[in-house]
């Protein structure tokens, strides 16, 4: 089988020209949970960019103006706040949808697709479900391949109000650890909010035999070269790894008339 194709986070300015690999590059001002972001300049590859932060209307307003600027090397925008969507939806580059928690049905995720060019689907289901998403999805769709899943976005300042109320020192990344269940996780800060992610990195293997338009890997705190990730994912080999929803169905409550799947 070919080998499929991969959108990777960029974690630093000299990346690897890779044959199948295209990369995503966190938008300086306009992303959190990320150690490195870039600036336009910094771009020098086709690729694309990623902006994940909940926007407020001077948010907005400014990457209005800044995205007028785009330069041509970039082929698409990967986002998660629907208001980037109004900003781009006339630009000629592919419009990616990776709203973390939200794409979890097909039928929700066939809605979002008459507006976008595909999505990143939500990790936090099992395996079957993401086959039945991709079977019954009218685009192809980008599946989340590997990656310290994040488990919780605030816009809050969370380590920096922590150290400030305990006296404790404070820096950009911060290890926890749940207090019943003693689950280890580490908490990333910038000035626009905190993601919290979980301390085992996530392997969806399954995913290279998929139908897919490419497979997504964060690198973050995944300390190996570009080449040995694709590796360790296509030949499910790496240390610590989790399955977390792959094999058991996610917890969830619904009103009686509910229906999960619905738009």
């Amino acid at each position: 089988m070919a080998t499929p194709n991969f959108l990777i986070v960029a974690t630093n300015d000299d990346v690897p020209n890779l044959e199948n690999v295209t990369y995503l590059y966190p938008l300086k001002g306009y992303c959190v949970g990320f150690l490195k972001e870039f600036e336009f300049n910094q771009i020098k590859d086709v690729a694309y960019l990623l902006i994940n932060r909940l926007l407020d209307t001077s948010a907005i307003n400014n990457l209005k103006e800044l995205l007028k600027k785009i330069p041509p090397n970039i082929k698409g925008i990967v986002f998660e706040d629907l208001g980037v969507y109004e900003l781009i939806k006339d630009f000629k580059i592919a419009k990616i949808l990776y709203a973390t928690h939200a794409n979890c049905s097909y039928q929700t995720i066939n809605c979002y697709l008459k507006y976008v060019d595909s999505l990143i689907i939500s990790p936090d289901i099992p395996k079957e479900e993401i086959k039945k998403i991709i079977a019954k999805s009218n685009k192809p769709l980008i599946g989340y391949g590997m990656g310290h899943l994040p488990c919780m976005y605030s816009r809050r300042t969370l380590i920096s109000n922590y150290g400030k109320h305990f006296n404790y020192p404070v820096s950009q990344v911060l290890n926890l650890k749940e207090s019943v269940t003693h689950i280890p996780f580490f908490a990333v800060e910038n000035e626009y909010g905190t993601v919290i992610y979980d301390d085992k990195v996530y392997l969806a293997n399954f995913l290279k035999d998929e139908k897919l338009m490419s497979i997504f890997i964060n690198p973050l705190f995944i300390d190996e070269a570009v080449a040995n990730l694709i590796s360790f994912f296509l030949n499910d080999q790496i240390e610590g790894k989790t399955k977390r929803f792959l094999e058991h169905d996610t917890i969830y409550s619904l009103d009686k008339e509910g229906d999960q799947n619905g738009c």
